[in-house]
């Protein structure tokens, strides 16, 4: 018996039929999607579209650095440098800001944490140009400054929220 199982497993196998559920073969010819098709229908995965008018301008004008610079990994990669800039003058836009509507007490602890941020992405940009920026390779002065200008980029939008959540009542 055990012989006439591996036997039809063989054959099953070979025959493309991939398993057998209570007595039924089953063949599975279903093709998986790519993971584009797979992103554009489970949300949680994509990152949501964006109107231009949803976009933040610093976003706005890395878009259209990006298309002037084509597909030129050292213009890319500039761009995402001038974002970075951009977005910690955000930083300072929103800490001033900040200081401006909080009570002192509150603004100390969101300038401790700023701190320990700043300590942070010292850290953080250090690991990033010896893993990744002095790779050889243009592409990878692209991919290093696109991750710089990330982390930056969610500080300042963290930032902008607090200042929304403090205009709430």
């Amino acid at each position: 018996m055990k012989k006439i199982l591996v036997l039809l497993s063989l054959i099953l196998v070979s025959s493309g039929c991939t398993k057998v559920q209570e007595n039924q073969i089953v063949t599975e010819q279903q093709q998986y999607p790519s993971c584009e098709e797979y992103c554009k229908d489970h949300p949680v995965v994509k990152e949501p579209e964006l109107h231009e008018t949803d976009k933040h301008p610093i976003d706005i004008e890395e878009e259209k650095c990006i298309e002037i610079a084509d597909t030129s990994n050292i213009g890319m990669g500039n761009c995402a440098l001038k974002a970075t800039e951009d977005w910690f003058k955000e930083i300072d836009k929103n800490l001033m800001t900040l200081k401006q509507m909080l009570p002192a007490e509150k603004y100390e602890k969101i300038a401790d944490s700023q701190k320990k941020w700043e300590s942070y992405i010292k850290s953080e940009f250090d690991v990033n140009e010896n893993v990744i920026f002095y790779k050889t390779g243009t592409i990878y002065y692209t991919i290093s400054a696109g991750q710089k200008a990330y982390i930056v980029k969610e500080r300042a939008l963290l930032l902008k929220s607090y200042i929304q959540y403090a205009n709430e009542p």
